[in-house]
């Protein structure tokens, strides 16, 4: 890696992924409401088909037997809540509300919209019991006509079960009949067949599988936590082996289970729509050989489950125009029409950022099946966790080798591929083979074992002296070595691999080295430092944190690579470190934020970042410059106090060089600042440091406050000039890179600085 100076970073997202094996092929859009749940309902006389979509107003049945032109059929207007889910039983809709209105019973056969109920009271005539609630998180209705209530409360003053109510409604439609409840945990979602429940205790973290067979007396059957721990729904297989979940939290996966003994549950498989984006899943359902499942900023994906052990993502169609970990876009999906139309529901994805139905064609089929065994060709033993990789398929595809060194795998499309046996220690194999939809391929892969070696570095001052205990990282994909310089700025590298590899070195005073280099037995590393002062905090070099926030979980200074958070289009914690330097890590307010917004952010006090001591008594010029980065703001708007500065010690006096708050330009973004010491602080002398302070001083401890830093410098030259223009107050100047190139940001813009009195005041960038 080359070190590039004064190069501009703003934040990134990771761009949707358009659509595969999935056409859309129409919508509907409603106005100034945001969406939630779907589901479907078929008309048994005339067999249309119609989507039923929970909107925060109200209840919306859109015909969609002509999917290029959906008709809104009616609106039925209801108490405003984000969440509307929707099962039916026959002619009749069933709709539950976090608003306190009941469970809404919608006589479909009146497409008028005028037919319907508000129920809140439940009893049973044969047992005298009762129940009433006027909220709950959502429903499913099985094929008996038992509806299950999932997370149930009441504005009435007494306690309905959170867990699940079980209601009849094969009897009377329209005035459901109690039959009992479980109570043991609180249910998010769930689906029920025969007289077994399948649940997801999203705050328990675990798949609940129950028997429902005595709705006075349902017992629990397993339980099993799921891979976030977060559980937010569960469908069934078709032939009842398996139970698929999805945990509503960033980053996170479907999981698949074998419950044939339900008493020891096996997780078999897990698999992400778009791995490293933070996306969140949300509901999954099986149809036939596949699961179809919305992933609200990925939109509506579709696995292949033909062998649940080995799940293959075989089409989707991103409908958000963003990534991350955020509730936005679909929010779910139906894929059981007769005509094989699958609709989905958008929370906010429509040209006015409200509710949007869409409507798909299925392009997809069985995935293409690849199975086999690796082994070492030395030995014959089996390899565990051998990385398997299909080459140039449109979704990335790799797996793993297990215990016994198999390994399953697959693509969506029929075709000849190139596919990539590795693991660190062996010398990789290609092995061409030619996979087909439906078909298991059997490909084995023997790995030849590479010989370690060692080699000697090491790190030199700029007239040839060795520098002790500088700090050296060399790695490559599959390998990392540390190592600290001893007196003579030597170190040795034990039992080390043939190929490419980054080698980094640093130590303050001097400027970090990171190169590429091709490392084999006749290797003998020496590396040349330049004086100076850099730290892209790759190493730690010795900054220190004060101040009144001691703990992580309130925001307190971290080194390490960022976690990215934003609220609704607004970033707080930056995603990534600055381009161009050489590893990831920055400085940065709350580093374990879990991608969760206003997790671990700056609360109720200050967080202070202090250089190491620099010497600048070398009577010449001096340059300083960094990145800095400020987000603050919701709930409150942003608090005047709370802010981020940024001062110079020369050790006797401190001399504020900026400061960040709420309203300041240039928020939740790296900014790049650069100050001519001279300018603004006097004398310069041997014990200068840079002091960073973040703080929250809204007494609610309520605002969200995130800071970071990065790229630390002392240069003695601004960089090359280019197009110098003046007029009588100020001089303009383009900066470029130390190559010579014009330094931009990412969309194309050059970087410039005014400069006042010598001194620099802003930068701003221009076309």
């Amino acid at each position: 890696m080359k070190k590039i100076i004064f190069v501009l970073l703003l934040p990134l997202y990771t761009i949707c992924q358009n659509s595969y094996n999935l056409g859309l092929v129409g919508s509907y859009e409603w106005n100034s409401t945001e969406g939630s749940d779907i589901w479907g309902w078929v008309d048994p006389i005339n067999e249309n088909e119609y989507a039923l979509v929970g909107l925060n107003s109200g209840f919306s049945c859109v015909n969609v037997s002509n999917p290029s032109n959906p008709v809104e059929e009616f609106y039925i207007s209801d108490l405003n809540s984000t969440w509307r889910d929707i099962k039916t039983w026959g002619n009749y809709a069933y709709v539950t509300t976090e608003a306190d209105a009941g469970l809404l019973i919608v006589d479909l056969t009146d497409m008028t919209g005028n037919t319907y109920w508000h129920v809140t009271q439940f009893s049973n005539p044969n047992t005298g019991q009762s129940t009433s609630f006027t909220a709950a998180h959502n429903l499913y209705i099985d094929e008996n006509g038992v509806c299950y209530i999932f997370g149930a409360s009441s504005n009435h003053g007494n306690n309905p079960a959170d867990g699940v109510i079980f209601l009849d409604v094969s009897t009377n439609a329209t005035n459901p009949i109690y039959l009992g409840e479980w109570n043991e945990e609180y249910i998010h979602d769930g689906m029920a067949r025969g007289d077994t429940l399948y649940a997801g205790c999203i705050y328990a973290g675990e798949l609940y599988i129950i028997d429902v067979s005595n709705k006075s007396n349902p017992q629990t059957l397993g339980t099993h936590p799921t891979p976030s721990n977060f559980t937010h729904n569960a469908w069934i297989s078709d032939d009842g082996s398996h139970v698929f979940t999805t945990d509503e939290t960033s980053d996170a996966y479907i999981g698949s289970y074998n419950i044939n003994s339900m008493s020891n549950i096996q997780e078999v498989d897990r698999i992400q729509s778009n791995p490293g984006s933070n996306s969140v899943p949300h509901n999954t359902h099986v149809d036939g050989n596949f699961i179809v499942t919305s992933w609200y900023r990925d939109g509506t994906t579709v696995h292949d489950i033909t062998y649940p052990n080995n799940l293959i993502q075989v089409a989707y169609y991103d409908s958000y125009a963003g990534a991350g970990n955020g509730f936005d876009g679909c929010w779910g999906t139906y894929p059981f029409f007769p005509s094989g139309i699958i609709i989905s529901s958008e929370i906010n994805s429509s040209s006015n950022q409200s509710g949007k139905l869409m409507i798909y064609e299925r392009g997809f089929s069985q995935a293409c099946y690849l199975e086999g065994n690796v082994t070492d060709a030395s030995t014959g033993n089996p390899i565990n966790g051998a990385n398997i990789e299909i080459l140039n398929t449109t979704i990335p595809n790799s797996s793993s080798s297990n215990l016994i060194g198999d390994y399953m795998s697959g693509t969506a499309d029929a075709a000849t591929y190139s596919i990539v046996f590795s693991k660190p220690g062996y010398l990789s194999d290609t092995i061409s083979a030619t996979l087909n939809n439906g078909i298991v391929t059997i490909v084995d892969a023997a790995l030849q074992p590479l010989v370690s070696f060692n080699i000697n570095g090491i790190v030199l001052d700029p007239v040839g002296n060795g520098i002790e205990n500088a700090q050296v990282i060399i790695f490559n994909d599959d390998f990392s070595f540390t190592y600290t310089t001893d007196i003579n700025g030597i170190f040795t590298v034990n039992n080390i691999f043939e190929g490419n590899y980054e080698i980094i070195v640093g130590i303050w005073g001097y400027i970090t080295s990171c190169n590429n280099e091709y490392i084999n037995p006749s290797s003998n590393l020496s590396i040349t430092l330049q004086e100076g002062y850099y730290d892209d905090f790759t190493f730690d070099f010795g900054w220190s944190v004060s101040g009144g926030i001691t703990s992580v979980n309130d925001g307190k200074w971290e080194r390490g690579q960022p976690e990215g958070t934003n609220d609704n289009g607004t970033n707080y914690n930056p995603n990534e470190d600055i381009n161009g330097d050489c590893k990831n890590y920055a400085y940065v307010t709350g580093l374990s934020a879990g991608s969760q917004t206003g997790s671990h952010d700056v609360d109720d006090f200050n967080t202070i970042l202090t250089s190491p001591i620099f010497d600048l008594s070398t009577q010449q010029k001096y340059y300083l410059n960094y990145y800095s980065w400020f987000q603050n703001g919701f709930p409150w708007g942003g608090n005047s106090n709370d802010s981020l500065t940024i001062s110079i010690s020369n050790g006797s006096n401190t001399v504020l060089l900026e400061r960040y708050t709420a309203n300041s330009p240039d928020l939740g973004q790296w900014n790049l600042r650069s100050f001519d010491l001279e300018q603004y602080i006097s004398p310069i002398t041997s014990t200068m440091q840079l002091i960073i302070e973040t703080a929250d001083w809204d007494a609610l401890g309520g605002d969200w406050v995130e800071g970071g830093f990065d790229g630390f410098e002392i240069t003695n030259t601004i960089t090359s000039i280019e197009n110098e223009k003046t007029n009588n107050k100020s001089k303009i100047i383009k900066i470029i890179d130390i190559l010579g190139k014009n330094v931009k940001n990412q969309n194309n813009q050059i970087l410039f600085y005014i400069y006042e009195d010598g001194s620099v005041k802003k930068y701003y960038t221009i076309e």
